[in-house]
């Protein structure tokens, strides 16, 4: 149940980081159409992600490094993921390589750089509490 917290704390985080790059690096607010679409995609890109890529990635971690300590690499290594559903996004859309660095996937590295700071720091703190699987 904890990871299911952590996975939607971390998709909640991604939507107030891309909703608040939108509003500061491009000082725009985002209709009800395209929020709707970008709950959806981004939904449709980090559930997969995260469940096929993520939570494998920080129990190899957890695994590795016999527990949850130090805490900082399960952030990092989550943050570094960020690309993946980035670019599952880009690429559903018919964009190639070059797309990932275009502003519209800027606002998604955003919003996957700080699901991965939730994503990892939840991850580690919640299975710090019993040091156990």
């Amino acid at each position: 149940m904890r990871i299911i917290a952590v996975f939607f704390a971390s998709w909640a985080a991604g939507l107030a980081a891309y909703l608040g790059a939108l509003a500061l690096f491009y000082r725009q607010s985002i209709s009800s159409g395209d929020l709707s679409a970008v709950l959806f995609w981004s939904l449709a890109a980090f559930a997969p992600a995260f469940f096929a890529v993520y939570l494998p990635a920080l129990l190899g971690m957890r695994r590795l490094l016999r527990g949850v300590r130090p805490l900082w690499p399960f952030p990092l290594v989550a943050v570094l993921l960020g690309v993946i559903p980035t670019a599952l996004i880009v690429f559903v859309w018919g964009g190639g390589v070059r797309a990932l660095l275009s502003p519209e996937a800027s606002l998604f590295h955003s919003m996957f750089a700080a699901a991965g700071v939730v994503a990892g720091c939840g991850f580690a703190l919640s299975y710090r509490s019993d040091g156990a699987a």
